[in-house]
């Protein structure tokens, strides 16, 4: 069975999504209505079944929608970032809300919260997708060999 295909503009709402953008700051940055941008992503929702936004994130940085072009590694950020943080930001990039990390890592939804808090101040990163990403770039072989090779 072939993959599900998405449309020129609901690929370009999932990005925007993935960007951490509102509907309301897409509408606005489309021109087009509140309306017109809840369907779209109602659309692709349906189309991919997936129906929270931190997967549909994940989804739009593992299909390319999203690269980290913008965002080069901060290779400080591997001495920065503690390794619960580090494993929140990989549970991040599967796609899992904070309800689903916090069960999985069996600690509260406040303490993920509180971590992701953290991470944001720490990184100076806001979106989701951002996050995400860091969490990749920290996964690359380049950055392991450089950081844990003694």
């Amino acid at each position: 069975m072939s993959p599900t295909k998405l449309t020129a503009r609901e690929s370009q709402i999932l990005s925007l999504i993935a960007k951490g953008m509102s509907t309301n700051e897409i509408a606005i940055h489309l021109g087009v209505t509140l309306f017109t941008v809840r369907k779209h992503r109602n659309n692709v929702s349906a189309k991919l079944d997936i129906h929270t936004t931190s997967k549909l994130v994940s989804f739009a940085i593992h299909r390319g929608n999203i690269t980290d072009n913008n965002n080069p590694l901060e290779t400080s950020w591997q001495d920065i970032l503690s390794d619960r943080e580090k494993e929140i930001l990989r549970k991040l990039e599967l796609g899992l809300t904070a309800k689903e990390i916090a069960k999985n890592l069996q600690i509260s939804p406040r303490t993920v919260s509180k971590h992701i808090e953290h991470i944001r101040s720490k990184t100076g990163l806001k979106a989701l997708a951002d996050l995400m990403l860091v969490s990749r770039q920290l996964q690359s072989p380049d950055i392991q060999n450089t950081h844990h090779s003694a």
